[in-house]
């Protein structure tokens, strides 16, 4: 990873930072309706206790013979390593919609509010643009992409609303309840870099790890403060998928 890498990337996320500034001061972000819970510990509780499971799985995941056969399924999906993460993500999810379904909770105390809609999507899109034009790929996207890179897209957008789904979704939105907004951030953030270890611990050379943890760290962070200005998972989603997508092009 060389010095355009990391300007790249700071160029994006001061950018980004940039539009959730401007966005801030807006009519439209003003009228956010927050989530709230009855039980904001147990919410909590709920919400570690089921990223142990995930995380412990993950560990499998990449490590025992015992889910190979799950690695080899992704294969049928373009990306190597990067289907390999979508196809965990996905099956990480699962034990959070059915928690949501045997409680009897709503989707939108995953960060699917329909008021909150408009507002994720405005941001989500305006962080795109940003990106795009941060990243210098406007006359990438113009002369047009090769099929393997467009097969990439729907990649990255199963494995990045899945994430956001579980972390600035399900998690951050009952940390907050429980621990306040800034805390309640911060901790879901945290969750968020342990997640990125088992994949990389198992794809990469022990000296390698700290950039990839670094890059996810700061977007952990920036797609926290999206869910919190937009209270709707949309607008986090949206900006990992196209980031992580116009990276690879």
């Amino acid at each position: 990873m060389d010095t355009a890498f990391w300007v790249g990337n700071l160029s994006e996320w001061l950018g980004v930072i940039a539009v959730m500034m401007i966005a801030g001061v807006s009519p439209l972000l003003k009228k956010i309706k927050p989530i709230e819970f009855r039980f904001p510990r147990r919410e909590a509780t709920y919400a570690l206790s089921l990223f142990a499971v995930i995380f412990f799985f993950a560990f499998q995941y990449y490590s025992s013979d015992i889910f190979r056969f799950l690695r080899e399924f992704s294969a049928a999906f373009p990306g190597g390593v990067l289907a390999e993460q979508m196809l965990l993500a996905v099956i990480c999810l699962v034990p959070f919609i059915l928690a949501l379904i045997l409680r009897g909770q709503p989707i939108l105390s995953v960060g699917w509010q329909k008021e909150n809609l408009r507002a994720g999507l405005i941001v989500g899109l305006m962080a795109i643009v940003v990106t795009i034009f941060l990243r210098g790929k406007f006359l990438t996207l113009l002369k047009g992409v090769s099929p393997a890179e467009t097969g990439l897209l729907p990649v990255w957008l199963i494995l990045t609303f899945a994430e956001e789904m579980i972390f600035r979704g399900y998690i951050q939105l009952r940390f907050d309840s429980f621990l306040g907004k800034k805390w309640g951030w911060l901790a879901a953030a945290g969750l968020f870099i342990l997640w990125q270890l088992p994949g990389k611990l198992w794809s990469m050379p022990a000296a390698q790890i700290w950039q990839p943890i670094l890059v996810a760290s700061i977007q952990g962070l920036i797609c926290g403060w999206m869910m919190k200005k937009t209270g709707h998972v949309l607008a986090p989603a949206l900006y990992r998928a196209l980031s992580g997508w116009l990276a690879l092009i």
